[in-house]
């Protein structure tokens, strides 16, 4: 019974998980410095915000909107025109996405 907790407590804690908003390029609708709830097991859909590794940046973690989806390539952008897009770090690979945001 413990064994079946503790996997299940494991489960959990890496299918749902917090991100804290950092920048302003997903502002209005995520606020920077606040927290939201993320998730990995709902594949992401065109116009959700998603927590992603950058293309070329692995150990930098980003929140952006998708704005195109082909095959398993994302085209991801900030909601604000200045905001850093695949036009500047290229398309994201579905290996590189953690997460989508759930609750806002």
């Amino acid at each position: 019974m413990k064994l079946i907790r503790y996997l299940l407590k494991s489960f959990i804690k890496r299918a749902i998980f917090l991100v804290k908003v950092e920048g302003e390029s997903a502002w209005p609708e995520l606020v920077p410095e606040k927290l939201y709830f993320a998730t990995n097991l709902i594949k992401p859909k065109k116009g959700e915000l998603v927590v992603f590794k950058n293309p070329k940046d692995k150990k930098e973690i980003l929140v952006k909107k998708i704005k195109l989806i082909k095959k398993n390539l994302y085209f991801i952008e900030g909601t604000l025109p200045w905001s850093e897009s695949s036009k500047s770090f290229g398309l994201v690979n579905k290996d590189l996405i953690l997460g989508k945001i759930i609750f806002i």
